[in-house]
């Protein structure tokens, strides 16, 4: 720990066993991380071990990955892990719905039965310790929970402009036409114009100090919004104020991506979610009551207050209280609340489920590294993750406005009325989104869960599609829109568990699905939710059916993609395979080298 004043403020903790590590060891933990999915894939293909010299050959290799290697029957399993239970398997008269275990080839047997059902929020699988348990708590409040608070602040910020628009912001702004839609589209071509950077950033550059910058920033230009005179002005503080909240979602994705095992991701990734459903609630009920208390206030319309409260009283506290929870990743902690013992327990952890958090500065290669790119673009998987990502963007009714502008239209609602009905489909996220993101954590099963609430937004589309219906059937499908996000969670904890191999790749390829994804946000909606088709937008309710069923089916491709890319990597994951109906034995070396324990295989000490 730092000494002095030093110790109230965020520093890089050194933990005694770091510092008697010379460069060389430490570099030779992140050797595997150098090369992305594709690469690592290759190699553990092409790997064929004839002997000692082609050990050593082999080791000299820049693209070799110490946990990666196939069994062959001279293999000399020098890089397998140390006090770690490796499960023989058999796959002879495998069944054919074991397809639909996603946890096959990601968890051996001993993990999975390490945790007990009850136990899926606060598993203790890696030391066994008490560090390991207060590590989950404290992570949860100190990043997951910072998070929700952060999520919160931008969703309030996001939905106080349709609930400033429907409470007269339309009308001291001369919006006409579409100028809603249009001004929706210009602020997220901002967030995903300055997202491109942080694929430089984001493994180079403190996380406790990068996104609290750029919250400030977002800070700002929230409450310049109060003092606008026209649309244009308006539309440029927007502009300017989403491409400073271009950092939170990458960023909080990749750092939770490195702390969480891919069992309990799902949760934590859905109270950053639920941050988003408290934006919606409480936007309208801070609009409603700001609206009747302090509408004309000092010669200040009640929408503008709105925008004064959020960054002032909401979104300011955000900066200061990010740069002092914001942990780091496990291999470079900053966190002022985590002991030794349980940066050394996320540390055991990550090498227990082979997520790789970090890389050393002098082995980052240059953004614009040919190699780097080849690896993200040239990937089938890449591409499989953008068509998911880009169908979650764009099914998500729940976001488009459409049901408080259909509360606007009915004129038997006051202005106080819309804005407190219009949180009622965002409560009723919340509960979706927790159903869905728990139940993946707890039965390990993100894909049924993510199918099941594309289901239901399927419905609710097809019911507002049809329009004429009766009038609790259309409360019952806007009631419902939300579980558009519902699977978000779990299709975010899918991309963290493709790209745990690499930092770098990740932090590229997490910015490039994201702005390739979010770029078709800003312009279909656009097209689908013009503002002059409320409150009916047919157009919008077909083109989210449309996703929301691509979507559905396109999870099942995910999922064999998924079990394919695993299945590779078995060995990292401590599952030893073998198939006895092709006429393959177990490995001579398991007989050598290790030794069985309680039906588990170790390496001899």
């Amino acid at each position: 720990m730092a000494a002095g004043w030093k110790r109230f403020i965020p520093h890089l903790r050194i933990l005694p066993e770091d510092s008697t590590c010379n460069d060389d060891e430490q570099s030779s933990d992140y050797n595997h991380s150098s090369m992305g999915i594709e690469d690592h894939d290759k190699t553990v293909e092409k790997i064929q071990i004839k002997g000692n010299t082609a050990m050593q050959d082999l080791e000299k290799s820049s693209h070799f990955s110490k946990v990666s290697l196939e069994s062959t029957e001279e293999f000399h399993p020098l890089h397998l892990k140390n006090d770690y239970p490796y499960e023989l398997r058999d796959e002879a008269g495998r069944k054919w719905w074991k397809y639909f275990d996603e946890y096959e080839y990601r968890l051996n047997k001993e993990y999975k039965k390490s945790r007990k059902w009850y136990e899926f929020l606060y598993p203790n699988h890696a030391t066994q310790t008490k560090a390991e348990r207060t590590l989950l708590y404290k992570l949860d409040i100190l990043l997951a929970f910072y998070f929700l608070l952060l999520n919160w602040s931008k969703s309030l910020d996001t939905n106080n402009y349709t609930n400033a628009y429907v409470s007269g912001m339309q009308q001291d702004l001369n919006m006409k036409g579409n100028a809603y839609i249009d001004t929706s589209t210009i602020a997220n071509v901002g967030s995903i114009v300055l997202q491109l950077p942080f694929m430089y950033l984001l493994p180079r550059f403190p996380p406790h100090i990068v996104l609290p910058v750029m919250d400030l920033g977002w800070t700002w230009f929230t409450f310049a919004c109060y003092r606008v005179h026209n649309l244009k002005e308006f539309r440029a503080y927007r502009f300017i104020e989403s491409s400073f909240g271009a950092a939170y979602y990458p960023m909080s994705q990749y750092l939770l991506g490195t702390w969480y095992a891919p069992d309990e991701i799902s949760s934590r990734v859905a109270l950053f979610f639920a941050g988003q459903m408290l934006g919606g609630i409480t936007s309208g009920l801070l609009q409603s009551s700001i609206f009747r208390s302090l509408n004309g206030t000092n010669g200040i319309a009640g929408w503008r207050w709105m925008f004064i409260i959020d960054s002032m009283a909401i979104s300011l506290p955000t900066v200061i209280l990010g740069f002092f929870v914001i942990p780091g990743i496990p291999s470079k902690c900053y966190s002022l609340f985590l002991s030794d013992d349980e940066i050394r327990a996320a540390r055991n952890r990550n090498k227990r489920t082979n997520i790789i958090d970090g890389v050393n500065k002098n082995q980052l290669k240059p953004l614009w590294d040919k190699s780097i790119w080849k690896t993200v673009l040239f990937t089938s998987t890449f591409w499989v993750l953008v068509v998911f990502d880009t169908c979650s963007w764009n099914n998500m009714t729940a976001f488009s406005g459409s049901y408080t502008l259909w509360l606007n239209s009915n004129k038997s609602y006051s202005v106080e009325e819309v804005n407190n009905y219009s949180v009622l489909p965002a409560c009723l996220g919340l509960a979706y989104v927790f159903f869905c993101a728990f139940g993946a954590d707890l039965f390990r099963c993100k894909w049924a869960f993510m199918v099941f609430s594309q289901i239901m937004n399927t419905i609710s589309c097809a019911i507002l599609i049809k329009w004429d219906v009766s009038n609790s059937t259309k409360w019952y499908a806007f009631m419902t829109t939300y579980f558009s996000v519902a699977a978000s969670p779990s299709l975010w904890s899918f991309i963290n568990d493709f790209l745990r191999f690499n930092p770098q790749v990740k932090a590229v390829t997490w910015i490039a699905i994201y702005s390739i994804s979010q770029s078709t946000y800003a312009w279909i909606p656009k097209l689908a939710w013009p503002t002059t088709d409320a409150p009916k937008f047919r157009r919008g309710y077909i083109v989210s059916i449309v996703f929301g069923s691509i979507y559905l089916l396109w999870t099942f491709v995910v999922l064999l993609f998924y079990k394919k890319n695993e299945r590779k990597h078995a060995l990292e994951n401590g599952i030893i395979l073998y198939n006895s109906e092709r006429g393959e034995e177990p490995p001579a070396w398991l007989k050598t080298e290790m030794v069985e324990k309680n039906g588990y295989y170790y390496l001899k000490e």
